[in-house]
């Protein structure tokens, strides 16, 4: 483990690195019931397997800690960074809170640091207060709901890792509440009339409707335009208007972008925008700001980005303007101010790093630039007392989007060139049916970002929630889809503890958090109020246990079998293909057995899942076998396929 040694007038002064939690909460009681309130601080790497490598850095922080006389904490100023700190000064070198100092700042610049550690702050009793009462809220929540499903699903003779918590059991419950609208979606059927009229797409519209929801009505209508062959231009209307620079990043705006333009998720973008903050790129990403302030110095960062040759045109314009002003959004951050370029010049980054910085730089410059200037046309045509509409949009002053490409989502259609009264050729009548389609799926920075819109979560842990879904498998896919055992998990509880899904509940005790961070609530008294709370919660979930365990134990098996199911028979066609678990094993099995004695061996170690989609090889069904995180693998039932030739 590297600590850095600098001599100063005052003495030595010793930096050594926490690698994230040293100390995570676990539960100090001794069984597995619920409710369970007793909770302790341990050393991560005494109670999770995977972080055995702390253990190296909690044997030097004791080393560093034991001779030391004062104490500052330069961890990210945040609440999880508040509470990194406090727990290492706390348990290692049971540091008394009068010679604990905390560093702020919010980018690992040179000049930032100094600046911030020749002006520290006292212990930051607020943030730190808050951030442990929220990782003790998190536990109550999280390992009591969780064990009172898992219970629940035991007493049914059935084992399965079943989770959620304050913020996932509302998450989940916006995930359901939009996919059972998709699911109770019933379609009306409807018809759009499109003509090109000298070159231009017209659609036809009835006042502010652009449907026809009558079959006889459309075919008519399409009849009596296909047969006129020409169209008067009744009106042309012409509208200029500002698009106004899009406001700074912060770390949902910048998921969202990075989702949109370099199809990252949420999750995805936060680790890569956190190492490029490590490397001294960019600000603090973790932030709910959308301002920049001036003290921050915009004209110094330019200036280095100018040194960026592909920023360089962009930061000429910037610079050439008289007043350099931003524009801004309206939410704010107390810790750190919006995501921005320190104009430090990357090296040795690539692929879809480079884009998120390039992303992160060009967002800096465009919200300095002046509104982009813009017109819309729409032209009227009459056919045969018909009116139909083409609407036109394109660019009149660039500005800011100069600065903003490649990532400017505006197009130019061609400017159209009629006058009223003109006679005009209709060249081609088409109709379209249609159906009216049912809400769209969330994304996963769509849902990341009516998350924050709810107060439900905060910005550092909103899409390791989204994360945990999937993980449990409660939902799948890109555009989400609840999965089955998802939707029981939440038909369940609104049934019979329907108070596990409140967001007003969740969005409540994050303003008690907020509120202890300012001093007008205490840590204890928060967590007195949960204790109560989630006590008559659990109550009411005992009172229902068996019911629940019934509801959810019905998706599990469902989920079971659709696993195992293959698809059809290809040697006798009747049977479906599954898999057969015995006692001396598991093989892929024929369901008209003895009939049809069709087998495929599989592997002997892992879970294994039925895919989708066959082979591209041979046509057979798909399987994936999970064994670790490191060695899962999709495979072909088959084992004379052409696809395992090159296996060893």
């Amino acid at each position: 483990v590297k600590n850095y040694r600098i001599e100063t007038d005052e003495g030595e002064l010793v930096v050594s690195p926490a690698v994230g939690h040293i100390f995570n909460l676990e539960d100090a009681g001794d069984d597995w019931e619920y409710p369970a309130f007793e909770t302790e601080w341990l050393p991560i790497f005494e109670t999770d397997d995977s972080a055995g490598y702390v253990r190296k850095y909690y044997r030097n922080l004791e080393d560093q800690l034991e001779d030391a006389d004062e104490y500052v904490n330069a961890c990210d100023l945040d609440l999880e960074g508040s509470v990194i700190g406090f727990t290492v000064l706390r348990f290692i070198a049971d540091a008394p809170e009068n010679r604990i100092k905390r560093m702020k700042f919010s980018t690992l610049t040179s000049s930032d640091l100094q600046e911030a550690f020749d002006d520290l702050d006292g212990f930051d009793e607020g943030m730190t207060e808050a951030g442990l009462a929220r990782h003790v809220l998190d536990f109550y929540y999280g390992i009591n709901l969780s064990r009172a499903l898992m219970k629940a699903v035991q007493d049914n003779d059935r084992y399965e890792t079943l989770s959620t918590g304050r913020v996932q059991g509302p998450a989940l419950k916006l995930l359901a509440d939009r996919e059972r609208e998709i699911q109770a979606f019933d379609p009306d059927d409807y018809w759009e009339l499109y003509a090109q009229i000298s070159g231009l797409e017209a659609q036809w519209r009835n006042g502010d409707d652009d449907r026809i929801w009558s079959e006889d009505e459309a075919e008519a209508t399409h009849e009596t335009v296909r047969s006129a062959g020409e169209a008067e231009v009744s009106e042309v209307s012409k509208r200029d208007y500002k698009h106004r620079p899009p406001i700074p990043f912060n770390l949902t705006g910048l998921q969202k972008e990075a989702s949109s333009q370099l199809g990252l998720s949420p999750k995805r973008t936060q680790s890569m925008a956190q190492d490029l903050y490590e490397q001294g790129l960019i600000s603090y990403p973790r932030t709910e700001s959308q301002k920049l302030p001036p003290k921050i110095g915009y004209e110094s960062i330019l200036k280095q980005l100018k040194g960026q040759e592909e920023l360089e045109d962009g930061v000429e314009k910037v610079l050439d303007k008289e007043d350099l002003y931003t524009t801004q959004g309206s939410k704010e951050d107390d810790a750190h101010p919006a995501i921005y370029p320190t104009g430090k010049a990357p090296s040795g980054l690539d692929g879809k790093d480079r884009k998120l910085y390039d992303l992160v730089a060009k967002r800096f410059l465009a919200v300095f630039g002046d509104a982009a200037q813009r017109r819309s046309v729409e032209t009227s045509f009459s056919v045969e007392g018909e009116r139909f509409s083409a609407k036109a949009k394109f660019t009149l002053e660039r500005n800011w989007y100069d600065l903003y490409e490649p990532y400017v989502n505006v197009t130019d259609d061609p400017r159209p060139e009629f006058d009223e009264g003109d006679t005009v050729k209709v060249e081609e009548v088409e109709l379209e049916a249609k159906e009216t389609q049912p809400p769209n799926r969330y994304s996963q920075s769509t849902i990341v970002s009516e998350m924050e819109d709810r107060d439900l979560g905060t910005k550092a842990t909103r899409a390791d929630t989204i994360q945990s879904l999937y993980d449990r498998d409660f939902i799948d896919g890109g555009r989400i889809e609840v999965t089955r055992l998802g939707l029981a998990i939440v038909e369940a509880l609104e049934e019979y503890c329907p108070e596990i899904l409140s967001e007003d509940l969740t969005r409540r005790f994050e303003e008690l958090m907020e509120d202890i961070r300012r001093g007008e609530e205490t840590r204890e008294s928060v967590l007195e109020e949960a204790r109560e709370e989630l006590g008559d919660i659990l109550d009411e979930f005992e009172n229902h246990q068996g019911e629940i365990g019934e509801f959810l134990v019905e998706a599990i098996d469902e989920r079971r079998e659709e696993r195992r199911r293959l698809g059809p028979c290809q040697e006798c066609g009747d049977g479906m293909l599954r898999i057969v678990k015995t006692s001396n094993g598991r093989f892929v099995g024929c369901s008209s057995y003895p009939e049809c004695e069709n087998t495929y061996p599989l592997p002997g170690s892992g879970s294994i899942e039925s895919r989708e989609n066959p082979c591209d090889e041979c046509g057979k069904p798909m399987i994936y076998v999970a064994r670790s995180s490191s060695s899962n693998f999709s495979m072909c039932i088959d084992p004379d396929c052409p696809s395992k030739d090159d296996w060893d």
